[in-house]
Parts: structure tokens; sequence; C-alpha cells
């Protein structure tokens, strides 16, 4: 799926570049930070980022596949279940981007394939980490297509150059379904004594389930995923206008990082920034 095209001069490139260039691969690069954070002592997070180049039957593919997974359970659980959540779904996903060789799987193969490998994921955590969870969301992008696949609290942003964003993923967490409900509002949610609570995770047995979805990517722009050390510590505009700024793409998502502990780094934090153009 192709994002973003991107001309000799990126950061003018960015107020004049509306759509992709038709019949012109996409260029996905990206960046992936980390920090243990201020309050903490050890590292629960786990994150990973692929970018592939395919080329069959004259033509070339770019395919990312990018994954932040948010452990939870303790020191050894979190970091163990957060690593095994993580690498069950890279062995299972990018042996089937590899094999890959045909026509484009459709939407609906690839989100299968996707919900497939959440579901192994969540047996390994269950089967070698009792006690233990983990967040997990994932983005798979292929040329100018976007699957994504989530469960927890960690977040998938969509963020375009001219800084209008989405958020691709909704929280599992027990406060965003009183919100949801009507039963506290957004203001309360954010003080709530209970906003770390998930209702569904990896390594949870009861109602576990996928979120999953796609979007057609029509325009450059920005992929963020992230664990909740940085969006629910640093304000979205912040984290906006730092992906938007003119540092290079390693810089900006060091610099979110910074930003989190300078907030006070009460949480691990993960980010993984991507450019598609």
């Amino acid at each position: 799926m192709s994002l973003f095209n991107r001309k000799n001069n990126k950061y003018t490139s960015k107020l004049k570049l509306e759509s992709f260039e038709p019949d012109k691969p996409v260029s996905i690069q990206a960046a992936l930070a980390q920090s243990v954070g201020i309050a903490r002592n050890h590292m629960e997070d786990a994150a990973s980022s692929f970018i592939l180049e395919q080329g069959f039957r004259d033509q070339t593919r770019r395919v990312g596949f990018f994954v932040v997974a948010d452990g939870m359970g303790g020191h050894l659980n979190g970091e163990l279940a957060s690593t095994i959540a993580i690498e069950t779904l890279n062995a299972q996903l990018l042996q089937k981007i590899q094999e890959q060789t045909d026509d484009p799987a459709s939407y609906e193969e690839i989100e299968a394939s996707l919900e497939q490998a959440f579901e192994l994921a969540q047996q390994a955590v269950l089967v070698n980490v009792s006690g233990g969870g983990s967040t997990l969301t994932a983005a798979l992008v292929i040329d100018k297509t976007l699957c994504f696949a989530h469960v927890g609290d960690s977040r998938l942003y969509l963020v375009g150059y001219d800084g209008k964003v989405e958020i691709l993923t909704r929280d599992h967490s027990l406060v965003q379904r009183l919100v949801d409900l009507g039963q506290i509002s957004q203001v309360d949610a954010e003080t709530h004594p209970q906003k770390n609570v998930l209702y569904r995770a990896l390594g949870q047995t009861d109602g576990f389930k996928v979120d999953h979805g796609h979007r057609e990517l029509l325009s450059p722009g920005y992929l963020m995923l992230c664990s909740d050390g940085l969006w629910n510590v640093v304000p979205e505009n912040k984290i906006i206008n730092e992906i938007n700024s003119n540092r290079s793409l390693n810089e900006r998502a060091n610099h979110l990082c910074e930003m989190a502990n300078q907030a006070g780094g009460p949480d691990n934090i993960s980010v993984i920034l991507v450019e598609i153009s």
C-alpha cells in the first residue's frame, strides 16, 4: 500500500502533497524508540518494526509490519508476556508475508491472518506466562493498504501531514467502557482510580476478542503505535506537533519518549513512528 511520496525538500512537500502519485511505489520509513520511564526500574514493554520490499511480476511491493506490546503482571511476568506475544505474532505474520508472491490478499484474508496470529499469541501467553498478560497492537502496511489488529490499551494513530488525527484503536479499559456507556465524562476518566484496569488483554481468559480493521491510505502521512506510557502522559496536541516537526524521524520518536519523561515518566514508554510517502 502506498502512503506518501517524498520530494527533495520533504518538509515543503508535506504542505503540497495531498494524495499519492498514481502508479508510483510508496516509501515506508520507521523509527522505534523506548524508555523505561522515570518511576519504573524495569521494562515490560516490547516493540518490533519490519520493512520489507518484494519484487515479482515486474512489480515492487513495500510492506511494513509494526507491533507494540505493554506487558502486565509484575517484573518477570510482564516482560515475558509482551516478548512472547510479539515473537509469536512476528513468527506467524512475517512468514505469511514472505510467502505471498501472487496477487495481493483481500482485506478479509489479511484481517483473518492477523486475528489468527493474535489468537496464537494469546495461547502462547496463557501457556507460558501464568499470571501475566499484555496489550498487543499491530499495523500491517502493504503499499496503500493498512490492516490492523488490537487488544488492550496501546494505540494506533493515523496522522496526516496537515495534522489531522484519527485514533484507529479503541482502548479496552474499564474507564473507556464507562465513558462509552455515558456513566462518566472523558474529563472524569483522566483521573479515575481504575483508569489502568483492562477488561480485555492477552492472558485474560474471559471475553478475549481481537479488534481488527483496514483502511485504504489516500495521502501521505504517519502512523504512530505507542503504549499508554506516551499517550496517557503527553497531551495529544503536543504529540501531533512533534510528529509533524522538522526533526528526523528517529529524533522525533526519541523526543516523544523524552516528552513523556519530562511529564513525570510514570510508566514504560514505547513508540513506533512510521512515515508513508
